[in-house]
């Protein structure tokens, strides 16, 4: 055989390092893009979950007009925040006066309203990371000249707080 042709038979083993080198770069900018859409996935997640946890406390304000127009669902700041979620808390037990899930149970607006924003504070602290802090509990701010109906919802998405806020007319 001649020299020129034993060279040529195969692939060196630098060739065989470069191509190594080239295909594990790649796969490392492929986790990359990976980590990054999953994080981006998880910050469209929790705007979602807070959006839909708006529409569920809007869609229970619009089935108590009464509750809505006298302040029952006014929640303008977190002190009165924690004052309705410990109402909840307090009178929430085996036949307590703001139970109004059952057909049976005879429910006032006020008590309604209650239970309302009581479920509804729950469901924000199962769902939003760190929306059980007293800091970041939701807001409820309504106009009564307008009928319009502020909700601001906070949580914290990667040490990052994160708030959104929804204005509606009721």
């Amino acid at each position: 055989m001649s020299r020129e042709k034993r060279h040529a038979r195969g692939f060196t083993l630098l060739e065989v390092l470069v191509a190594l080198f080239v295909l594990s770069l790649g796969l490392l900018g492929l986790a990359a893009m990976q980590m990054t859409s999953l994080s981006f996935n998880t910050d469209a997640y929790m705007r979602t979950q807070a959006t839909i946890l708006v529409y569920d406390i809007i869609d229970k304000m619009r089935t108590n007009p009464i509750g809505v127009a006298s302040g029952e669902y006014d929640v303008p700041d977190t002190a009165t925040a924690d004052t309705k979620v410990n109402t909840y808390t307090s009178c929430s037990g085996s036949g307590g006066t703001c139970k109004c899930d059952s057909s049976t149970a005879a429910c006032s607006v006020a008590n309604l309203a209650l239970f309302d924003l009581g479920t509804w504070y729950t469901k924000m602290e199962e769902t939003l990371p760190d929306a059980k802090t007293t800091a970041k509990r939701a807001l409820i701010e309504r106009d009564g000249a307008t009928g319009k109906v502020k909700i601001t919802v906070k949580w914290v998405e990667r040490d990052i707080p994160k708030d959104l806020t929804w204005e509606v007319q009721l």
